[in-house]
């Protein structure tokens, strides 16, 4: 019998709606929306055209790898990409039973020109995810939530509202007091997501809300900052190689804040894990060396606290063959659809080529156990 996939990491291309149907009125003129594009063909216009950007090789879907290309328009996408019932389609053919589903332009959101039409499109976003998952499959496609990142009241307003929406979980980039760092603030929104039972996807890993984009002015008109799509998969390459994460894992680790929050449940999304020996024998000589210039005590060694952290792979072989010092509870599989790269819809072969040599009980862990046990999911 084929052993069930647990997905953990794919994206929602957002339907060209999802914004400019929920917002009120007095934001309509700041609502991202789709617009037509000389170079882009089909663009993602945000904050009025303030943010300019292209589909992206976010959107690929099972299209030919010789025809990729960032400028596309929306009926030229795979509708997996978009549609709800076509991505439960895409689930079945790719012999998927259930998929976290993480977005592809919403962290966009962040450059939003004031905090008002922040939390008005995040909201948003929210509410539109949630009801795409439900005119799907809302048990096989499992959305994050996106919290504010601008003080603890909103975070923690938005992440009560979103669980009692049904979310399992929330996508974690930015620390929700809105600094580069955790302050004591974010300690109550943490005890706020135990709480809740929310598991966190730390996914990419970033560090603090970037200020808003400065717009260039020529002849005294503001002129659209134009985000092209080239380098997109080269930067989720690097967050797959670990890049990403290491230093905001290293505050993570270091802040004692998985001393304070025991009971947090995490998983490291697009991350990726070959990386993750070095790095916890790196943290662990740092610690030991260091620790008391720097002022931190922990009640474990870093390494110890990496081991409550559960991973993703999508498109790397060493997490596999280093997976007894990772530990094979600790790893989770993923195919990043419809994103440039995924394995659409030959995830059932890439499958079979990587866990050669892994036992029947690993190859349920990494495929359904890990993943089902962090996010609850029967």
């Amino acid at each position: 019998m084929l052993p069930l996939i647990f997905d953990t990491d794919q994206h929602i291309t957002e339907p060209p709606d999802l914004w400019v149907s929920r917002l009120p009125k007095k934001h309509q003129e700041m609502a991202p929306r789709v617009i037509e594009h000389e170079e882009f063909k089909h663009g993602w216009s945000f904050f009025g055209g303030q943010i300019i950007r292209p589909m992206g090789l976010q959107s690929q879907g099972s299209t030919d790898p010789r025809q990729n290309h960032p400028n596309k328009r929306y009926e030229d996408l795979d509708p997996g990409c978009f549609d709800p019932t076509e991505r439960v389609k895409v689930l079945d053919i790719d012999g998927v039973k259930a998929a976290l589903i993480f977005p592809s332009v919403g962290g966009t959101l962040s450059n939003a020109p004031n905090e008002e039409i922040y939390l008005a499109c995040l909201q948003a976003y929210n509410d539109g995810v949630m009801q795409w998952s439900r005119e799907g499959d809302s048990k096989r496609l499992l959305p994050a939530a996106l919290i504010p990142a601008i003080g603890i009241e909103h975070a923690m307003a938005e992440l009560d509202r979103t669980a009692k929406m049904g979310y399992i979980h929330y996508m974690f980039n930015q620390w929700p007091s809105g600094g580069a760092f955790p302050t004591q603030a974010d300690d109550l929104f943490f005890d706020k997501v135990e709480e809740t039972g929310m598991t966190v996807s730390f996914h990419g890993y970033g560090q603090g809300r970037p200020a808003p984009v400065k717009q260039q002015v020529v002849d005294g008109k503001p002129q659209p900052v134009l985000s092209r799509g080239n380098a997109q998969e080269m930067i989720a390459a690097s967050r797959g190689a670990g890049l990403g994460c290491t230093a905001g894992l290293g505050v993570l680790i270091l802040s004692g804040l998985l001393d304070r929050h025991p009971n947090l449940r995490i998983g490291m999304i697009e991350t990726s894990a070959g990386w993750l020996p070095s790095f916890a024998e790196r943290m662990d000589a740092l610690y030991l060396t260091h620790r008391f210039a720097g002022g931190v005590t922990l009640k474990e060694l870093p390494s110890d606290y990496i081991k409550r952290l559960k991973l993703n792979m999508d498109r790397e072989w060493l997490g596999y063959k280093y997976r007894d010092q990772i530990g094979m509870d600790n790893l989770m599989f993923a195919t990043d659809y419809p994103h440039f790269g995924s394995f659409y819809p030959h995830t059932r072969f890439y499958v079979e080529l990587v866990t050669q040599g892994m036992t029947g009980e690993e190859i349920e862990k990494l495929l359904w156990g890990n993943a089902a046990a962090l996010y609850g999911v029967n």
